[in-house]
């Protein structure tokens, strides 16, 4: 075989260590731009939005703070710059799971945000301490259909309606299928519901029997709230419900356009609201919430915003309008207000949860 000229030689090696250079300058590149990327845009849309959202707007003092939205799996995206694997190979192909049409939500007092989707058959889970986005009632006896409504007990049991069995399932607090309540012959459209961990009962609203149904732990019929009609203590397709610390019931009477105040013997204690477009009015009553200092907050999915009133109905202030941004609404739905003051708002076709915080008066 016939050797090579030495300047073969030469210039292969010039050109190896002209790539090699090129290579080092490369990957220093990626490592300074991948060290300072800024963050992702749903971390960055989050940390941008928090707290930078108040009402009542200044020089006003705050009362109502935004927090940020669940949407998907994507919003617990720690924002970081990409990798070198990422870089060189493309970031894997992974599945970004979303929220359809959500209508019920409930926070746990361990972080938990569940959400009821009309869209979705399961209960979607998010879990905010560990930042992920899961699901239960997706197989077995416990398989949900379309989940309307969402709570929880002290022990944290979960409990959800689903309008097409017509029954209220109910799973431990690590998602394991426990009862069922209802079925045709007692409930036809369970909607919102409410636990009341002093008696050990839940309260179902079912809309088209325009009646509250509460169930003792076991799955049986305890009593029945109201029936059909306009009269004090009667319903009109009424649709979600809340307690308080008292164990006061508060119900959405949709369709006779008012809030309803009941004691936990389904007593009625009173009761505010009317038909109309003006501040304080209601159109599309759907959801309603409890703050510990007996503020009520209401949803109004025609209005889309929230209207928060004070025991005797007085109306304190209202946040949101239609829109896509923060506090921006598009058809809401159901709501809920834990124990920290947090509140949170099923924004249905902007198919998110928005978050927001109660800022108490000595702020």
């Amino acid at each position: 075989m016939r050797s090579r000229p030495v300047s073969d030689y030469h210039s292969q090696h010039r050109y190896q260590k002209r790539v090699l250079l090129q290579l080092i300058l490369l990957v220093s590149i990626i490592i300074l731009v991948s060290g300072c990327a800024s963050p992702g845009p749903s971390a960055q849309g989050q940390q941008a939005d928090a707290g930078n959202y108040v009402w009542p707007a200044p020089p006003e003092k705050p009362k109502i703070r935004y927090l940020g939205s669940l949407k998907s799996s994507d919003s617990f995206d720690s924002g970081q710059g990409m990798g070198l694997r990422e870089w060189f190979l493309g970031k894997e192909e992974e599945e970004t799971r979303a929220l359809v049409k959500p209508y019920g939500v409930f926070s746990d007092s361990q972080g938990r945000v569940y959400v009821a989707d009309t869209g979705i058959s399961g209960l979607v889970v998010f879990d905010l301490n560990r930042e992920t986005m899961e699901f239960l009632g997706t197989s077995g006896p416990g398989t949900l259909k379309k989940p309307t409504g969402v709570t929880t007990d002290s022990a944290g049991n979960v409990y959800v309606s689903d309008v097409i069995d017509h029954r209220v399932v109910m799973y431990s607090k690590d998602g394991q299928f426990i009862n069922a309540f209802g079925g045709s012959d007692v409930l036809v459209s369970p909607v919102g519901l409410t636990f009341n961990d002093t008696t050990q009962q839940l309260y179902v609203v079912d809309s088209k029997k325009h009646q509250v149904i509460v169930f003792n732990k076991n799955g049986d019929v305890d009593f029945t709230i109201g029936d059909r009609g306009s009269e004090k203590g009667k319903f009109n397709y009424p649709t979600n419900i809340t307690i308080d610390e008292k164990g006061q019931i508060y119900l959405a009477d949709t369709m006779n356009f008012r809030v309803q105040i009941f004691d936990q013997q389904g007593k009625y204690l009173n009761g505010f609201g009317n038909l109309g477009d003006g501040r304080g009015q209601f159109s599309r009553l759907k959801g309603i919430g409890v703050d510990l200092e007996g503020h009520i907050y209401t949803i109004d999915a025609a209005f889309n915003n929230m209207q928060i009133f004070n025991q005797g109905g007085q109306l304190l202030l209202t946040v949101g309008k239609p829109g896509t941004g923060p506090g921006g609404f598009y058809l809401p739905a159901g709501a809920h207000v834990d124990k920290n003051n947090k509140i949170f708002v099923a924004d249905q076709l902007n198919q998110r949860i928005q978050m927001f915080e109660y800022l108490g008066e000595a702020e």
